[in-house]
């Protein structure tokens, strides 16, 4: 039974990850002489990458006030700790970009680009991760769900046997790319057997912000662009999900985008919605949706969920009905500076005081317990230890 007086929280976006160095631990070993040669040049290349998208004051100073925590990202006793000591009782962890500097080598991490990489060394990258992700969940299985990286645009049947390979080891779902370059995008039907294997195995396909072109950000408004253009980046796998028919083929298949602020996406919705419909302005094109037997946002519904997570204010919970309130999950992307915790509390009772106990018993725990299939037993036991009381959101209701 869920407790009576605290919140079950499970947070659908937290970032774990090695030091660099560390992961040649977890290489292949017919790679192993590659990561040695290349890993300086690569940390040396993400600190360059840092000091152009990032601001160091600010994050040098963010860093200064919480480094004593930082090693959670990769250490277990110091990760229970600091979930603990944000009411979270299980979270969703995705590999780092170049914000903790501790991204998976061969660029395989957070911002994965299918471009300008050997993709052979990319998937080295990216098991290495998985099999540490894997190590690092099974230490804590009812509290950790681990995603495996799969960069599946480059060989379906290697893809496949990851996916295989991570339910075998205990991980819930998978990230794949948001950037498809030109590679084949994913309503070509040459990944069903992706998809497949994800949906009989109950494993969630995700996409989370941050993947880009490159951006000069040495011209005037650049990083403006920028951040008008991620959530784009990251959410353009969907549109092609929806309108190619993956969740017509695949009807229990799930989808999670992540951390792309979630003000705009009712009008996304409603934007399919219109497109997919017989209009005057539509006729003259080719047939493009004989192929379903439902409206883009239906399958969206039924299908997909958002994690609300860095960007989460006043705009996410003004829409978040027109979203669907079984479809919206919330996050405290831990260890990010723009993520919530060390403040997660004043953040949760900021933007969350008034909102009806049964909308944010499911933002906070149950849906993501219906998306994953995780123990809620066990999960409830930890929320009423640490969860957050209830009585502390009860305000004016919105």
């Amino acid at each position: 039974m869920p407790p009576e007086d605290r919140y079950l929280i499970v947070s659908t976006d937290g970032h774990a990850g090695l030091l660099p160095e560390k992961y040649g631990d977890y290489v292949d070993p017919k790679y192993r002489e590659t990561f040695d040669d290349k890993i300086a040049l690569e940390i040396a290349r993400r600190a360059a990458r840092e000091k152009d998208f990032l601001i160091d004051e600010f994050n040098e100073k963010w860093r200064a006030g919480n480094e004593s925590k930082l090693a959670a990202a990769w250490d277990s006793d110091l990760r229970n700790e600091v979930v603990d000591g944000d009411g979270v009782a299980a979270e969703v962890l995705f590999p780092d970009g170049i914000t903790e500097r501790n991204a998976p080598p061969f660029g395989a991490g957070l911002g994965l680009r299918p471009w300008g990489v050997d993709p052979e060394l990319q998937w080295a990258g990216a098991r290495a991760h998985n099999r540490w992700i894997a190590e690092f969940c099974q230490m804590e299985p009812i509290r950790r769900i681990g995603l495996a990286i799969v960069p599946m645009l480059y060989d379906v049947e290697q893809a496949v046997n990851e996916v295989e390979w991570a339910h075998d080891n205990g991980l819930r779902g998978i990230l794949i790319p948001a950037l498809m370059g030109d590679h084949d995008p994913y309503n070509h039907p040459k990944f069903y057997p992706v998809w497949r294997a994800c949906e009989e195995r109950g494993m969630v396909i995700h996409n989370h912000s941050g993947p880009s072109p490159d951006y000069d950000f040495e011209l005037p408004g650049a990083m403006g662009v920028f951040l008008v253009e991620f959530a784009w980046w990251a959410a353009r796998p969907l549109w092609h999900m929806i309108f190619g028919g993956v969740f017509e083929e695949f009807p229990k298949l799930k989808y999670c985008l992540t951390e792309v602020s979630e003000f705009w996406v009712p009008s996304m919705l409603e934007m399919m919605d219109v497109r997919a419909s017989v209009k005057h302005t539509s006729g003259k094109h080719c047939d493009f949706r004989s192929n379903l037997s439902m409206k883009p946002s239906e399958y969206f519904d039924r299908n997909c969920w958002l994690s609300a997570s860095a960007l989460f204010d006043e705009g996410s919970t003004a829409v978040r009905h027109d979203i669907g309130m079984d479809n919206i999950m919330w996050g405290t992307d831990f260890p990010h500076p723009e993520g919530s915790w060390p403040h997660t509390r004043e953040k949760m009772l900021k933007y969350m005081t008034g909102i009806p106990d049964q909308e944010l018993t499911k933002l906070l725990g149950t849906n993501a317990v219906a998306c994953y299939d995780l123990d809620a037993a066990a999960l409830n036991e930890i929320a009423s230890r640490i969860g957050p009381q209830k009585s502390l959101f009860v305000g004016e209701a919105d």
